[in-house]
């Protein structure tokens, strides 16, 4: 069911975090004249009495809150939106599904502190996506709601994610005629250690947001996390770049991130843009691909 329109895939699993996440993909269809496809999966575990049954039953049967969710989505959703309910024993497994069979241009998944496992950083399902994104990913923390949208807080060190970051920025600072702040932070002993270099960073990612009005800011900080943090409490939302990198085995998400993530006091989203090249691809197909007897 591939689309040349511009298509944004959010993941639904809580009845309680529709409207958030829908607010955000809305803008980002919006914002380039496509489509919202929102996806719920039902999970039938392995070991499950599910197993017996088709899931043409299971839907019928046993998947009304998934259903709910999928009717409240298409209620709240202020762009065009198609919806889609799986049944499927592997959660992260259903969503790359979706989002090959729509050939999406984002996923939007959503995470609530804590996660309930103990090695897991942003959650179960979250986790392994994000590790590999099949598309350019965005992760948004559900639980902190602003009460409208002013100003809009865009950290950044430069990196692959820039560009995603600020279509996010841009997306919601269009739909609610917000400002944004893009600020890099100069450290000690850190990436960003020459003012000169932070202001070009400053100046490239704005140069991503034309359309809208922005404050150019470097600071001086202790670290980044803190240089951030404390920015981010006169601002309305945050997005920034994942960061992190790893050859051998990639990072969900960079510290920084993942500590501003958990501890902003306004609702954060994390970016990362699909980077991998097409021999990977390639090798994860065949890793994930049925063995051929």
């Amino acid at each position: 069911m591939a689309s040349e329109r511009y298509t944004i895939v959010v993941a639904l699993a809580n009845p309680a975090t529709v409207e958030q996440l829908l607010r955000t993909a809305s803008d980002l269809a919006n914002r380039h004249g496509g489509r919202v496809h929102a996806v719920a999966v039902e999970h039938k575990p392995a070991s499950s009495p599910f197993l017996l049954f088709s899931d043409e039953h299971v839907t019928a049967e046993y998947a009304d809150e998934s259903t709910r969710i999928l009717e409240r989505a298409t209620a709240v959703s202020d762009a065009a939106i198609t919806t889609d309910l799986r049944i499927d024993s592997d959660v992260p497994g259903a969503i790359r599904a979706v989002v090959d069979d729509v050939d999406a241009d984002a996923l939007l998944l959503g995470w609530r502190e804590p996660s309930t496992a103990a090695d897991a950083v942003l959650g179960t399902s979250v986790d392994p996506i994000l590790r590999r994104p099949p598309c350019d990913t965005l992760v948004e923390r559900m639980g902190t709601v602003a009460d409208g949208v002013d100003r809009v807080l865009m950290p950044t060190v430069g990196g692959p994610h820039v560009e995603l970051a600020a279509d996010v920025v841009g997306a919601v600072a269009l739909a609610n005629e917000a400002r944004v702040t893009v600020l890099s932070i100069v450290t000690p002993e850190g990436r960003m250690a020459d003012e000169e270099a932070a202001r070009r960073e400053v100046r490239a990612a704005a140069a991503h947001l034309p359309e809208v009005p922005v404050d150019r800011r470097v600071e001086d900080a202790p670290s980044s996390t803190t240089g951030i943090l404390e920015a981010a409490a006169d601002h309305d939302f945050v997005v920034l770049g994942a960061t992190g990198t790893g050859r051998i085995r990639p990072p969900v998400i960079g510290s920084v991130a993942r500590t501003v993530g958990r501890e902003a006091t306004c609702p954060v989203l994390i970016a990362k843009r699909r980077t991998d090249s097409w021999a990977e691809r390639a090798l994860e197909r065949v890793r994930s691909a049925p063995f051929a007897r």
